[in-house]
C-alpha cells in the first residue's frame, strides 16, 4: 500500500518504458518505409515490376492480313518496363504503349515483335500480306 491506502504498481515504471522503446521503433520503422518508398520513383526503380510475367500484345496489324498500303503502323502494349524491337529496330515505349510505322515490300512480310525486360523476353511474329493497289 502506497500513501493513502493507494495501491502502487511496482511493475508500471519498466512497463512504461518497454512501452516507450517500443513506441519509438514503430515510429522509427514507419519513417524509414516512407523514406524508401518515396525514394523509389526517384531512382526509377520498380520492385513489384520484378514478380510480374512479361506480357506484350500486338494490336495492329493482325497477323495474316492483307493489306493494299505501305507503311502499316504497328501498335500494342507491354505490362511493364521493357525494351521493345520490330525487326531488331527498337522502337519507343511510352506508358507501357508502342507504336511505328513499318514499311512493306510487295508480297510476304514477317515481322518480327520483340519485348526483353531483364531476363523474360517475348516474341511475336506476323505476317502481312503487301498488295499494293495499282491504278
Amino acid at each position: 500500500m502506497g500513501v493513502r491506502g493507494v495501491r502502487t504498481n511496482t511493475c508500471c515504471k519498466p512497463h512504461r518504458r518497454k512501452e516507450l522503446i517500443m513506441s519509438n521503433l514503430f515510429r522509427l520503422v514507419g519513417i524509414s518505409l516512407v523514406i524508401f518508398l518515396l525514394a523509389l520513383p526517384a531512382a526509377a526503380c520498380k520492385p513489384w515490376e520484378s514478380a510480374m510475367t512479361l506480357i506484350m500484345t500486338v494490336d495492329t496489324p493482325q497477323d495474316g492480313t492483307t493489306v493494299s498500303s505501305s507503311p502499316v503502323t504497328v501498335t500494342g502494349t507491354v505490362n511493364k518496363t521493357a525494351e521493345v524491337k520490330i525487326n531488331d529496330m527498337v522502337v519507343p515505349v511510352k506508358g507501357g504503349k508502342f507504336s511505328t510505322d513499318f514499311k512493306l515490300t510487295e508480297g510476304s512480310n514477317v515481322i518480327n515483335v520483340v519485348a526483353t525486360s531483364g531476363k523474360d523476353t517475348v516474341q511475336k511474329t506476323l505476317t502481312i500480306t503487301y498488295n499494293p493497289s495499282k491504278q
